[in-house]
């Protein structure tokens, strides 16, 4: 009797098993099982009806396996031992509350008019309601995601036959009658059906691996058609062509029905599919509007015939994506998909994840016009720091020169034309050292002059660091607080400024020495700490912020100071220098 029975439950599961499989190729059945809804609230409103049919007819299809199950079934002294707890409790996991209960109905009213005067009838009725409840419960608390890990089935299963045994022994009379039900049940209904339970819930998950390699190819295209789009993103809203360029590289990519971006009731760009539609604020698409509002990818299927989109409903489904910028401006990146999906998970990740990336590299395109922006005004604020008294000092010594020495006063002049040259004109926000070096030796040579025999200034630099890029006027105002602040605060002997330039293995080394007597501790740390204090030079400060903001903390301003003069150092990555070298930015 008890190989009959394991003989009856292992048929039932294979019954099952089939079941399972033909189940899987339900397009309703694959959406409830990849929680597949509506994301508008139009889509919600078209499909809940939809859904709950489903739900119902999942219930039904249960039911009726619970029914055969019983037919099939071997009798045992008054029980019926089969795989019933397998098709109650998988309708709820799958389907919820509705197709749990509907189920149930159907499982717990075939048991009871089949067989209602047997020993066990109360019992295996009342034990089917309580496998209802919990599969339902269970079902409900996993919406979001129905699936469950083969050691969750066992347990569940394993604890919902020990309750229908247990019940067998409380209710079924007499008490000996359903000990000998027990002894032979007992291990085909508890072990057996656990394990019917995790091979049938196996067969389910042919549906996730599917939908999950359609997700991982999805988020794969969707990476190589954010890298061909990054190029043109940093003009997207202003330029139309641009932004025509990112919906073509959609379309070649992803091969969907239509693609556009959309601003407000604007197309910034369209596809062929879009060119007949119009926004206006008496047709704009809930679906838009969803997304504008609540910042979330939103599917919808049928909308209403008002909808600005509703020519493009009768064979598509339309996702939009929100593409969230600064100051709470939001795009919209909206696509067609083909109706004829059941599952449109992988295309609304795709359509997410390309709209993410748009984002974050607008905005990153944004702070690099802003840092460009910063840059220019940092260099404008350099040009514009002429000194007067040098420019009143530089005309007296020419002046000088002209009635004593013309031949100097001509190269003077020349000097101080290019040290002007340099300071006001449009350039190249990096420059080579070469260059930089010609506007210091301009300064340096009026500077020279003025002093004569009280100052000496002396250039030292590698031919290989030449080549070298650096930030235009990054050098000068180191030079001429050195002159100023350092060898021409000496009360005796004669001040000296030596600049040596040296090529090291992965930058280029500056450094400025005087043989003045040192510079202030708080100046050193307020160059140090970013924080202006009295007498901290102008041209020093936005020196010390460039380097910073350019190459990183590491490498700004290294200064040592004693009564014997001062060394600053400034270190120029090469990585760095040359991606700056591309940056052509007028000054």
């Amino acid at each position: 009797m008890l190989l009959d029975v394991i003989y009856s439950i292992c048929f039932n599961i294979c019954l099952l098993v089939v079941l399972a499989f033909m189940m899987t190729k339900m397009d309703f059945v694959q959406r409830l099982l990849l929680n597949e809804e509506g994301g508008s609230e139009e889509g919600r409103g078209e499909s809940v009806w939809q859904r709950l049919w489903e739900k119902v007819l999942l219930g039904v299809i249960f039911g009726v396996f619970c029914i055969i199950s019983d037919y099939i079934g071997i009798q045992v002294t008054g029980a019926l031992p089969n795989a019933r707890v397998i098709g109650v409790l998988s309708a709820g996991f799958l389907g919820g509350p509705v197709s749990g209960f509907i189920t149930t109905a159907i499982a717990a009213a075939h048991r009871y008019l089949i067989f209602p005067e047997r020993i066990s009838t109360v019992a295996c009725v009342l034990s089917a309601v309580i496998h209802g409840i919990i599969g339902s419960f269970i079902g409900w608390k996993k919406k979001e995601n129905r699936q469950y890990s083969n050691t969750f089935l066992l347990g569940v299963t394993f604890i919902s036959e020990m309750i229908h045994i247990v019940l067998i022994l409380l209710l079924t009379r007499p008490f000996d009658a359903a000990v000998e039900i027990v002894k032979i049940v007992i291990v085909p209904m508890v072990i057996i059906n656990s394990v019917g339970m995790v091979i049938f819930f196996n067969v389910f998950k042919s549906i996730f691996n599917t939908e999950d390699l359609k997700v991982a190819s999805k988020v794969s295209l969707a990476m190589r058609t954010a890298e061909r789009c990054t190029p043109y993103l940093g003009s997207v809203e202003k330029d139309r062509k641009t932004a025509g360029k990112i919906i073509d590289i959609i379309m070649e990519e992803y091969h969907c029905q239509g693609a556009a971006l959309i601003d407000d009731m604007k197309f910034l760009a369209r596809s062929g599919a879009f060119s007949s539609i119009v926004l206006t604020e008496n047709n704009y698409p809930r679906l838009l509007s969803a997304t504008k509002t609540f910042k979330t990818t939103r599917i919808s299927r049928v909308p209403l015939p008002e909808d600005g989109f509703y020519p493009l409903y009768k064979e598509n489904v339309i996702i939009s994506a929100p593409i969230l910028l600064d100051e709470g401006k939001v795009l919209a990146l909206v696509m067609l998909v083909k109706k004829n999906a059941y599952s449109y998970r992988a295309d609304i990740e795709f359509v997410t994840g390309l709209a993410n990336h748009f984002a974050m590299q607008i905005k990153l395109s944004e702070m690099e016009k802003q840092k460009e922006e910063l840059r220019k005004a940092e260099l404008r604020t350099l040009q514009s720091q002429i000194n007067p008294h040098f420019l009143f000092n530089s005309l007296n010594t020419i002046s000088y020169f002209c009635r004593e020495k013309p031949e100097k006063a001509r190269e003077l002049l020349l000097a101080l034309s290019s040290y002007f040259r340099s300071m006001l004109e449009d350039t190249d926000y990096m420059v080579t050292l070469d260059t930089e070096l010609e506007h210091v030796k301009a300064y340096t040579m009026l500077e020279e002059a003025r002093f004569e025999k009280r100052l000496s200034i002396e250039i030292n630099a590698d031919p290989e660091a030449l080549r070298s890029c650096v930030p235009n006027l990054i050098l000068q105002p180191i030079v001429e607080n050195a002159v100023h602040h350092g060898a021409m605060q000496r009360e005796k002997g004669v001040g000296k400024v030596i600049v040596n330039v040296k090529r090291e293995e992965r930058s280029t080394r500056i450094d400025v020495i005087d043989n003045g007597p040192g510079m202030d501790y708080r100046i050193v740390q307020s160059l140090y700490g970013g924080e202006k204090v009295e007498h901290t030079g102008i041209g020093m400060m936005n020196v010390q912020q460039r380097l910073i903001s350019l190459y990183g903390k590491s490498y700004g301003l290294q200064i040592v100071t004693s009564e014997e003069g001062t060394d600053v150092r400034m270190n120029i990555p090469d990585s760095a220098a040359g991606s700056a070298q591309q940056e052509k930015t007028p000054g």
